[in-house]
């Protein structure tokens, strides 16, 4: 008989640490107003700090390509210089920048975060003897429930490791051929404007755009494969707890490839928080065909 624990963000916020994507938009504001002016001026704001991963594949990629489209100049206009050819690709890189910076920052926040707290789940729950699927990048299960690090897989990575954390949506048609209109496509067509269509300027800034959207891209795929150890070595797991997590779809291809590692007469447990949560909980239920207790993180 063997447990595995898979932790989400909704555990360390149920030990009062202030690891929400709020709390990540306070600490840019105060660290570095500039990156959190550039992360946001493209992604929907109310969306970019309650479910950051999604967001991220939400890009107004029209809007910054018309916010720059004064750079894009006609070959016969009087303002034409040589650098016309690259100036509006240029500016629309320069937009874009910050996306190859959100690990660092987020490696930043997670180690100013001190998460020398009391813990709330008992140690019949989470103990030595489990093992631990942990989709935070915070230490709170060594510091605080003394469990070893080699018991733990930081599916994301773990920020006092320095390990490159990982994060990103799961949009993959975003970067994939004919994907992203040209700001002076026709919209009464629809048309999607393609290299045959478009000048090299054109072309290119599109390419910028959708090397955007693979650089936050999270490839699950690629990730299960790597940890593919990890994941055969659960086959004589019979119980899952599944603490604080979302249950976001962005995920759903490791609880997919849980359920397909772990013993069939697996019993699993699932935290809830709020009304919300049951609702996620029962569609992950239908989606891997499971049955499910659901309890709370206090009273365990």
């Amino acid at each position: 008989m063997g447990r595995l624990i898979i932790i989400g963000n909704g555990f360390d916020r149920a030990h009062n640490l202030p690891t929400s994507y709020e709390d990540f938009k306070g600490f840019l504001k105060m660290h570095d107003y500039h990156f959190y002016q550039a992360i946001s001026r493209y992604i929907p704001e109310e969306d970019l700090w309650c479910d950051f991963e999604m967001a991220l594949g939400e890009l107004d990629d029209y809007q910054i390509q018309q916010d720059n489209s004064s750079f894009y100049l006609d070959y016969g206009d009087d303002n034409w210089k040589d650098s016309a050819h690259h100036d509006f690709q240029y500016m629309i890189q320069q937009e874009l920048e910050f996306a190859a910076l959100i690990p660092d920052y987020l490696e930043e926040w997670i180690k100013s975060i001190n998460t020398d707290v009391r813990p709330v789940v008992s140690s019949d729950t989470i103990n030595r003897q489990c093992i631990l699927l942990n989709f935070n990048y915070t230490d709170t299960l060594e510091r605080i429930y003394d469990i070893p690090e080699d018991k733990i897989l930081y599916i994301h990575g773990k920020a006092l490791r320095d390990d490159k954390l990982i994060v990103g949506h799961h949009a993959i048609n975003r970067f994939q051929e004919g994907s992203i209109p040209a700001f002076n496509a026709p919209e009464e067509h629809g048309k999607y404007l393609t290299i045959e269509d478009e000048d090299v300027r054109i072309v290119e800034a599109l390419e910028i755009i959708k090397d955007y959207f693979r650089v936050t891209y999270k490839d699950t795929e690629s990730i299960i494969e790597k940890n593919r150890y990890f994941f055969k070595s659960l086959a004589d797991i019979t119980e899952v707890f599944i603490l604080g997590h979302s249950l976001s779809d962005i995920d759903m291809d490791y609880f997919v490839k849980v359920r397909e590692c772990v013993s069939p007469w697996c019993r699993w447990y699932i935290s809830y928080y709020s009304e919300d949560d049951k609702c996620n909980i029962e569609w992950l239920a239908r989606k891997l065909n499971i049955e499910v207790s659901m309890i709370q993180i206090p009273n365990l």
